[in-house]
């Protein structure tokens, strides 16, 4: 489906807005030309095809470590080990393993290891087919790679899933000279429907773990594959396990260090960790709960009436400073950035990870956030440029938080009407250069904070008014709210 790019799409030369793609397919996107090949099929089942015990060689990792002697560092570093197994075969062994050593350390990225760990099982052993099983987290086979010599092309492989556990389990390496011999499997109907005849298949290894197998086979040829090869590709799968696990950790890294730069962008530090280390998941998940929260909303007073005298460019660079303020703090007292809205900015404390200070987290971060836009505005005078003002409303509550969207984009948020409120607070009530709180907020930081009581507001979508505060910067904490200088709370009209 092409929806529709500058320089379109053609399959098999014809410009095309939607079309179906069929294996061996010629796609052109651009100026990249691919080719359409289904990896081919792969035929679990509960045969085997190691059953013959005059033509089958099952070989433990165990035994073939203590007779070869060897350790992947040992060999990387050109180490023999004395006493080892038969010096001809083994040397040859280790003449090969110092090349696949080198060679495999040039690769990091997991696709490319697994390609050159095939092309090197071609290179040294007379295999015409081949394939690269690793296990999921579940201990599931997953295919990864099929490798075919010239002439074997596009056919279905199959696989024992009793061979495989065997392999896996019993840590053994396997061999046959001619599966199709084999009285027990005369009845096999994908050994005869794939002529397999000689085959072997042993685990990718890394000392006592085995996150995989290699099975490679031979479907013309009887007796291909000798001992020697077998302990060959065995040596081999030892260096593609290293290597494999080594790439997959490399893999695991860099997403989590997207993961990380992307929470980044949206949380504190602390929530970060806490995301990333599994503690809390729900950032992840689609699920939506009900959190205890503090929300905040920020913005510029006379912002509109600013921006009419700059240039789009100016209007970024100043809105620039004021976003990294208003970030700044959020993240230092752990709060989570919700969005950027105009000229405005959302953030919520207590979700994803529950904080049971989140009431205080809240009105820190909007008290930092003043303090911040005041370092600002020193700098501005010094320009000769007018002081910057902004609005910071809080209310607490709770609020439905999890991921909400579509199928294409979602984002975490929180809903609810303590969300509205928080928004009406800083929009409609909070003067230039004010923090103020609801009721809810002012009761879970009782004592905390200096702050004035501001009057009862009509808030649209109420039915009651609503008890308001500010909070003072003089860093003197009360156990009850100032009252106005003639000691009364005023009423003050409904905010628009």
């Amino acid at each position: 489906l092409d929806l529709k790019s500058t320089n379109g799409v053609k399959v098999n030369d014809n410009q095309v807005s939607e079309a179906e793609i069929n294996q061996n397919d010629r796609l052109m996107i651009g100026s990249v030309q691919l080719e359409i090949r289904a990896m081919p099929k792969v035929d679990f089942s509960d045969e085997s095809l190691f059953d013959n015990p005059s033509g089958t060689v099952i070989r433990r990792i165990s035994d073939f470590n203590s007779e070869f002697g060897f350790d992947v560092a040992d060999i990387a570093a050109k180490k023999p080990a004395k006493d080892a197994a038969p010096q001809v075969q083994r040397e040859k062994i280790m003449a090969v393993l110092i090349q696949v050593a080198k060679l495999l350390l040039q690769y990091e990225e997991l696709n490319a290891v697994l390609n050159a760990v095939m092309d090197i099982i071609f290179k040294y052993l007379p295999v015409d087919r081949g394939l690269l099983i690793l296990f999921d987290e579940a201990g599931t086979p997953v295919p990864r790679l099929t490798k075919f010599r010239e002439g074997f092309e596009g056919q279905d492989i199959p696989i024992s899933r009793n061979i495989l556990k065997m392999v896996a389990e019993q840590q053994v390496s396997l061999l046959t000279a001619n599966a199709l011999e084999d009285a027990r499997l005369l009845g096999g109907k994908s050994i005869a429907i794939h002529g397999i005849r000689s085959a072997m298949c042993v685990p990718l290894w890394n000392r006592d773990r085995v996150i995989g197998a290699v099975q490679v086979d031979s479907p013309i040829h009887i007796g291909s594959f000798t001992e020697e090869d077998l302990d060959m590709l065995t040596a081999l799968a030892n260096f593609a396990a290293v290597a494999i696990e080594r790439a997959q950790l490399s893999e695991k890294i860099e997403q989590e260090k997207k993961i990380r730069a992307k929470l980044e962008r949206y949380h504190s530090p602390g929530v970060v960790d806490e995301i990333v280390k599994g503690a809390i998941t729900t950032i992840d998940e689609s699920e939506i709960r009900s959190a205890e929260v503090s929300i905040l909303f920020a913005d510029i007073s006379g912002f509109t009436t600013i921006s009419e005298t700059k240039k789009p460019e100016e209007v970024s660079e100043f809105l620039s400073h004021f976003f990294s303020c208003a970030v700044e703090a959020i993240f230092a007292h752990g709060g989570t950035l919700d969005k950027f809205i105009g000229d405005a900015v959302m953030a919520f404390f207590g979700a994803p990870l529950a904080q049971t200070d989140h009431a205080a987290r809240a009105v820190r971060a909007g008290v930092t956030m003043r303090h911040l836009v005041d370092g600002w505005n020193a700098e501005r005078a010094a320009q000769g440029l007018p002081a910057v003002k902004i609005r910071v409303g809080i209310n607490s509550g709770l609020a439905v938080a999890g991921n909400v969207g579509t199928e294409k984009r979602v984002d975490y948020t929180v809903l609810g009407s303590s969300v509205n409120i928080a928004s009406r607070l800083e929009s409609g009530v909070a003067k230039p250069g004010q923090v103020v709180i609801s009721q809810n907020t002012w009761e879970m930081v009782n004592g905390q904070f200096s702050v004035e009581a501001l009057g009862e507001f009509q808030m649209k979508g109420l039915t009651q008014k609503m008890p308001v505060y500010a909070v003072l910067d003089d860093g003197a904490p009360q156990t009850a709210p100032r009252s106005t200088s003639n000691g009364t709370i005023p009423s003050s009209p409904t905010p628009s």
